[in-house]
């Protein structure tokens, strides 16, 4: 069915950011994509969406009674991702293993920041071993954006980004989750240059200029609305080849994800939005999955 993809990227509505979305609804779209994929692009499609339902995916396994159940849940979700089906296959123990002396004491608060952290690191680990050449670089990409996010908001704050960088577990069973061998080089470059306006990161990457563009607004609001119009270019650059293949029926989910981001705020709305994401990701303590 992959030969259908042409017929579906026509059929789609245009997207264009900044576009009228009273009647825009993003459920559908997402639904007439996915019943059109193949089996092993919808697997794609799940891996590509994952990482924001993390959170979700936490409070799904704690509520489990047994091991039992969780098993049966991995079961029955054929287009699970490979890393959440050895979550819901393994123990708290066996996840956090090393983490803490106190696991089998810990309350569910102390549980769901460590549990999230470990879902996080694997994603990008099968991220970025994925078979997709799109997959590959747009989270490669991602992850460099997001951690200068994170750098750029904590010296807003006058704080430390230390325990809220994001990076990927070492690769491959039964490791998934389990701390790399020391950070990523990228990370440790903002980190020494956190007193350089652009983290020294225009001498490393092309799209630093344009980004840090993006970032010079006192306007919280209007800085996010350029930070997603930023992403969303970077997505249209990287599938400029790929017409009507997998690659950019993911870019155009991407944009429509982002399309309902913004229908779902007005000005108040998005405000507290933002303050929701920040306060999320400084409640994550990724780095103490590591000691």
């Amino acid at each position: 069915m992959s030969g259908y993809y042409p017929y579906l990227m026509c059929g789609l509505p245009e997207l264009r950011f900044g576009m009228d979305l009273e009647d825009f609804s993003y459920a559908e779209i997402e639904l007439r994509i996915e019943e059109s994929l193949v089996p092993s692009d919808r697997k794609k499609l799940r891996l590509f969406l994952a990482f924001p339902g993390h959170a979700g995916q936490v409070e799904r396994y704690l509520a489990f009674e047994d091991e039992d159940s969780r098993l049966a849940y991995k079961d029955s979700d054929p287009d699970l991702p490979a890393y959440q089906r050895f979550f819901f296959a393994s123990s708290p123990a066996r996840l956090l293993a090393g983490v803490e002396d106190g696991l089998p004491e810990m309350r569910k608060e102390e549980l769901v920041p460590l549990l999230k952290a470990w879902l996080d690191r694997a994603f990008y680990a099968q991220a970025q071993k994925s078979r997709n050449a799109f997959i590959r670089k747009w989270f490669d990409f991602d992850l460099v954006l997001r951690n200068t996010l994170v750098a750029y908001a904590a010296r807003l704050q006058s704080r430390s980004p230390e325990k809220e960088f994001v990076f990927p577990s070492s690769q491959g069973k039964p490791s998934w989750g389990s701390p790399v061998q020391g950070e990523p080089e990228i990370i440790t470059w903002i980190k020494e240059n956190m007193q350089q306006g652009d983290f020294g990161l225009k001498l490393r990457l092309s799209y630093a200029e344009e980004l840090f563009s993006a970032l010079d607004s006192p306007d919280v609001y209007e800085r996010e609305r350029n930070v997603d119009f930023f992403r969303w270019r970077m997505a249209e650059e990287m599938v400029l080849d790929k017409d009507f293949q997998i690659d950019a029926v993911l870019a155009y989910v991407l944009k429509a994800n982002i399309l309902s981001r913004w229908k779902a705020m007005d000005r108040e709305k998005g405000l507290a939005l933002l303050r929701e994401t920040v306060d999320r990701m400084r409640r994550v303590p990724l780095q103490e999955v590591s000691r």
